[in-house]
């Protein structure tokens, strides 16, 4: 019993970064703007708030599907200064958020003031829960 539950966990977190992207997708359509073409900002992309471990991530996952789907990608993170794989360094923080559709918090590192820079852009989505119960609160995963 045991055993099936640790495989379903790890089918759910496989399964998180599609259910992740179609959020992006919705928020993006009821704003009358398709993906293709949409400046995105991912706040955070290392696998935990505090580090610079980018392995096993779900932010790789969900880069690479905004990719296909034709999104500008930039992000910020303080302890990731690049991600070859995706072909991306990170940006200071007002630089990317310049010009952004959407801000999509992944990894909410401390130090990052999240709430003032989903503030600062039109759409966003918080899959952390930092910016509950904010003046400028962004939609929640």
């Amino acid at each position: 019993m045991a055993t099936e539950f640790i495989e379903l966990a790890g089918k759910v977190n496989q399964q998180m970064p599609y259910h992740c992207v179609a959020k992006v997708e919705r928020l993006l359509n009821d704003a009358g703007k398709p993906v293709r073409g949409s400046r995105i900002t991912v706040l955070g992309v290392a696998y935990k708030p505090g580090v610079g471990d980018e392995r096993d991530s779900p932010a790789l996952k969900i880069l690479t599907l905004l990719a296909a789907l034709g999104a500008d990608l930039r992000y910020h993170d303080p302890y990731v200064p690049a991600l070859g794989e995706c072909g991306l360094r990170s940006m200071p923080l007002d630089d990317a958020l310049d010009g952004a559709d959407l801000a999509l918090i992944v990894t909410a590192h401390p130090g990052v003031d999240h709430v003032a820079a989903v503030s600062r852009v039109p759409l966003a989505l918080d899959l952390r829960g930092v910016t509950r119960g904010s003046a400028g609160a962004a939609v929640l995963l």
